[in-house]
C-alpha cells in the first residue's frame, strides 16, 4: 500500500521559509573588529542553516515556473 505523497502550496512553503528566517535573524550589534565582523556573519550563517534545516520540504513541492530555450 502506497502512502499518497503529502501536497504542500508555495503560500505554505513560502510561509515556512519565512517564519523560520525570520526566527534565525537576531538583531544587528555592532562587533568592534572585522575579526569579530566575520565570526558574527559566521555564526547568523549557521544558526540561519539549522533552523532551516528544520523545515521538511517534500520533493515534490517545485517552483511554479519553467525554463524555454
Amino acid at each position: 500500500m502506497k502512502k499518497p505523497p503529502s501536497r504542500i502550496t508555495r503560500r505554505q512553503l513560502a510561509a515556512a521559509i519565512l517564519t523560520t528566517a525570520a526566527v534565525a535573524q537576531t538583531p544587528p550589534s555592532t562587533p568592534a573588529t572585522p575579526d569579530a565582523e566575520l565570526q558574527a556573519a559566521r555564526e547568523q550563517n549557521q544558526r540561519t542553516a539549522e533552523a532551516l534545516a528544520k523545515v521538511q520540504t517534500p520533493i515534490a513541492a517545485e517552483p511554479a515556473f519553467h525554463f524555454t530555450a
